[in-house]
């Protein structure tokens, strides 16, 4: 990286350290446009790897352009942290190949790419910056902003967001040691690799609570999670109903056997209200032992201990251009998880019939 700075570069320190110090956005990344002004044209977002470093770290900061409306070129300035040594850096190949020029502004240090044609509507510039962490004695937070600069005078329009890093001067586990450990360096620094492998266990366990959470553990995990109450997942449901089953777990299974809890079983996977008819007498039938009672019943479909579970529910549906035997198969599958849910739920001894009405959404 060239760290001599020419007199073009010397006129654009001045221009670009003027746009800084104008630069107020009122939100990250926004055009900062002034009333009566155009819509945005473009945002910028400018993230770091990592958000808590220990000094001799690598760092590398990551810079995003996204232009929404035509534009007739632009500067992309991102500030180095005095607190950082820069290294290499990097830029999507629609950058065609400019490299940036390094200008020093004061005490402060820029990476500036620029895109002298036109940038059509759509296009994404992608930046990067590698840095490594100078050593230091105390906590610091170090900040890195991202300006993109377009046209010029009253036209000019511009877009601004920072990232700010944690730099922790010495490992947590020196509180462990005793005090004379804490002022050698050699140990501090020996101390940072076990804090660094062993950091994303302790966050591990530090949140174990979440992973029992069903709205908040990962979706691998929500088949594990069904099992603590013997429920059927399938890994076809959407996501958002295995985990309101998985929630409803512990309420299911005191339920289980019951109409209401099937009732509430079947709402979860198909989304409408399942309608339940309990048949507890036998037909009627004519003889010398006929006789009326709350063990007889008129009709001919009575059997104690069945039940009809009547489901009125919309056409499985298809995506653009997909075979409409397709949807066959897939009712006949929606048919074959609800039984399956039905022979989980009702109690061994009985029977039952499924009736599914498809009907067409309003």
């Amino acid at each position: 990286m060239n760290n001599v700075q020419s007199a073009s570069e010397q006129s654009l320190t001045g221009v670009l350290s003027a746009s800084l110090n104008a630069a107020s956005p009122s939100a990250p990344g926004a055009l900062m446009a002034q009333p009566g002004q155009a819509p945005a044209r473009f945002t910028v977002s400018h993230v770091a790897d990592f958000y808590r470093r220990y000094p001799g770290e690598p760092l590398t900061f990551h810079t995003r352009v996204d232009v929404l409306d035509t534009l007739p070129g632009f500067t992309v300035q991102v500030s180095i942290p005095n607190e950082a040594t820069p290294g290499e850096y990097a830029a999507s190949t629609n950058q065609n190949g400019h490299l940036p020029q390094l200008v020093f502004a004061g005490d402060n240090r820029y990476l500036v790419w620029t895109v002298e044609r036109t940038a059509s509507a759509g296009e994404r510039f992608e930046y990067q910056l590698h840095t490594t962490v100078a050593p230091t004695q105390t906590d610091l937070a170090l900040e890195s902003t991202a300006l993109v600069i377009s046209g010029s005078g009253d036209s000019r329009m511009q877009a601004a967001e920072s990232v700010e890093v944690a730099v922790i001067a010495k490992g947590r586990y020196l509180r462990y040691l005793p005090a004379l450990y804490y002022d050698d360096e050699l140990m501090g620094r020996y101390l940072m690799l076990f804090e660094s492998f062993w950091g994303p266990l302790e966050r591990q366990i530090d949140n174990i609570a979440y992973y029992f959470d069903p709205k908040m553990t990962p979706g691998d995990l929500l088949p594990w999670l069904a099992s603590w109450g013997d429920l059927m997942l399938d890994e076809r449901w959407p996501e958002d109903r295995r985990r309101r089953l998985v929630s409803s777990a512990a309420r299911l299974y005191r339920m289980r056997g019951t109409k209401r809890g099937l009732v509430e079983y079947l709402e979860i996977y198909t989304g409408q209200k399942a309608i339940i008819t309990e048949h507890r007498a036998n037909n009627l039938r004519l003889g010398k032992d006929a006789k009326f009672g709350p063990s007889i019943a008129l009709g001919r479909s009575n059997r104690p201990h069945s039940f009809t579970v009547t489901l009125r529910l919309p056409p499985v549906v298809l995506a653009e251009g997909e075979d409409e035997r397709l949807r066959t198969r897939r009712e006949e599958e929606r048919r074959r998880t609800i039984e399956s849910i039905i022979e989980a739920d009702k109690p061994a001894h009985t029977t039952y019939t499924l009736i599914i009405d498809t009907v067409a959404e309003a």
